[in-house]
């Protein structure tokens, strides 16, 4: 009997969304207590604070699997590749195991092994899915190995940063793992969202006419790459913040043609557009940050992981559950919940350091933030478990 057989095995983003789904809410578990100083807490990654811990892991931890469920799923019809099953798709997600379980003990483990662990994950990734894209189109093979290399280079430096103590190489680690899930949203649902619109609209008998206007489409994915680079190489704060607002503009000018208002009535489809205003938000905060208005880093950075991305991931999470396990793509109730849960958890993490609010705040976006993806668990961990209906 082949692991293909096996219903887990059988496509990415079985594993790996329920990985993930299950990871983030522990993380979160596991920051409360450290910042509310109820129980005591190891200091992963040797004398790094304990809250770089929840940083990374949120990034090249839960992030890198949900992102990477979706590619590998999603490559087959893009790219006409073959789906990753069977022992393929066993050594990635023992290999993102095996890194999770790494940092969890980086305490009592040499930094080099954990290191090692931990990116052999996008490593594997490029190996397995790289021979099946030679005569994939350039845009398309263009746009993953950024993805991926932004994982690897952002963990590498993150890495060497904590093994020299030199927040210059840590720090600009987070940012490219963060980058990289910018860049990913961007591409994926500015692509992605005005199809799923599309459909909806003809499916309310109204004009379904959005398209794409293509030089917005490259000019909003290279002004990421640019801020990207200007955040990574020190670039002074007014030249960020300028590069900032230039993306941000790009990409309200991409969102304003979705007609989101017309598909208010769908939150399977509305979701992505709320997730994506989101990132327009935090992509003005950052812009408002760096031109001299006095905003701490954490609220653009928050409004994008916490809102954009959580909303985003999640949309696309329930819609690729729903669809490749043969089912209709009718919303389960519950799940409007979740989204619900996290534009509350954005809303109040963000507004904490904007307008210095109590700081039990961050506890109820924190338990807001989990508890979307354990209602997503409650609904969908017997549905990627079990094999998909005719």
């Amino acid at each position: 009997m082949t692991l293909s057989r096996y219903p887990l095995l059988r496509s990415p983003f079985r594993p790996f969304f329920l990985l993930g789904a299950l990871y983030g809410p522990l993380l979160i578990l596991s920051w409360i207590p450290l910042y509310t100083g109820l129980l005591p807490g190891f200091p992963p990654l040797g004398s790094a604070v304990s809250s770089l811990h929840h940083q990374h892991e949120m990034i090249f931890g839960f992030a890198s699997a949900v992102i990477f469920g979706f590619i590998l799923t999603a490559l087959p019809s893009w790219a006409g590749t073959r789906e990753i099953t069977g022992a393929k798709l066993a050594i990635l997600v023992l290999s993102w195991l095996l890194g999770r379980v790494s940092i969890t003990l980086s305490s009592w483990l040499p930094l080099p092994l954990v290191a090692l662990l931990d990116l052999s994950f996008p490593l594997l990734f490029a190996l397995i899915v790289g021979p099946g894209l030679a005569k994939v189109r350039l845009r398309i093979v263009l746009g993953l190995g950024l993805i991926t290399a932004g994982f690897f280079m952002g963990n590498l430096y993150f890495y060497l940063g904590i093994w020299r103590g030199d927040d210059q190489l840590w720090l600009p680690g987070l940012r490219i793992g963060l980058y990289a899930m910018i860049f990913h949203c961007s591409v994926t649902v500015g692509a992605l969202a005005p199809i799923f619109t599309e459909n909806q609209l003809r499916e309310q008998a109204q004009p379904a006419d959005i398209g794409y206007i293509f030089p917005l489409e490259w000019l909003s994915a290279a002004a990421i790459l640019a801020l990207a680079v200007a955040d990574f190489t020190g670039a002074t704060p007014a030249i960020i913040g300028s590069l900032a607002l230039v993306s941000a503009l790009l990409h309200g000018a991409r969102l304003s043609r979705w007609r989101s208002l017309s598909i208010a009535g769908a939150p399977l489809v509305w979701v992505l557009h709320v997730g994506y205003l989101w990132l327009f938000a935090a992509l003005l905060l950052l812009a408002l940050e760096g031109l001299g208005t006095p905003l701490r880093s954490e609220s653009w950075v928050h409004a994008f992981t916490v809102g954009g991305f959580g909303l985003m991931s999640l949309g696309l999470m329930t819609r690729v559950s729903l669809r490749h396990t043969g089912r209709e793509l009718r919303l389960p109730p519950a799940m409007i919940v979740a989204y619900l849960c996290l534009f509350a958890a954005a809303a109040a993490r963000v507004m904490v350091p904007l307008a210095t609010l109590p700081n039990e705040l961050l506890l109820l976006s924190a338990l807001l933030w989990g508890a979307s993806y354990v209602i997503y668990l409650t609904v969908f961990a017997r549905i990627l478990l079990v094999p998909s209906l005719p």
